[in-house]
């Protein structure tokens, strides 16, 4: 299972230097045009277009919801989990307790944070929850 927790934390890693090299945020949706989504400095980050103008606003103002801060602080929780699990996952001796559901809700937990990363190469089935 450690493999697991290597993967993840590939993952997060790889999705993190991503959210960095994006323009500056935090992004907001252009109070002038809604069809646009603008970094922290006023540079246009997308020009949203969709079938309706309801679906265009709601399309732009999901897109500055996930600019790079959010992503970054979703990533370090992530991480921080994977952190907090692994260990427990990785020792055959650990008596903790079991009312959670102990090592097996660990490992169960590692693997639904892996679900998103499904269609990866180095994804192994066997992880699926």
């Amino acid at each position: 299972m450690t493999d697991l927790a290597d993967f993840l934390r590939a993952r997060i890693a790889e999705r993190r230097a991503i959210a960095e090299a994006a323009s500056p945020w935090p992004w907001k949706t252009n109070p002038d045009d809604p069809e646009e989504v603008l970094a922290s400095d006023g540079i246009l980050v997308a020009d949203v277009f969709a079938l309706s103008s309801n679906q265009t606003l709601n399309t732009a103002t999901f897109i500055a919801t996930n600019d790079p801060a959010g992503v970054l602080a979703d990533l370090d929780t992530k991480l921080a989990i994977v952190d907090l699990l692994a260990p427990i996952v990785a020792d055959e001796s650990y008596q903790g307790p079991d009312h959670y559901g102990g090592v097996d809700a660990c490992e169960k937990a590692l693997s639904l944070l892996a679900r998103p990363f499904a269609g990866h190469a180095d994804y192994k089935e066997d992880w699926a929850a």
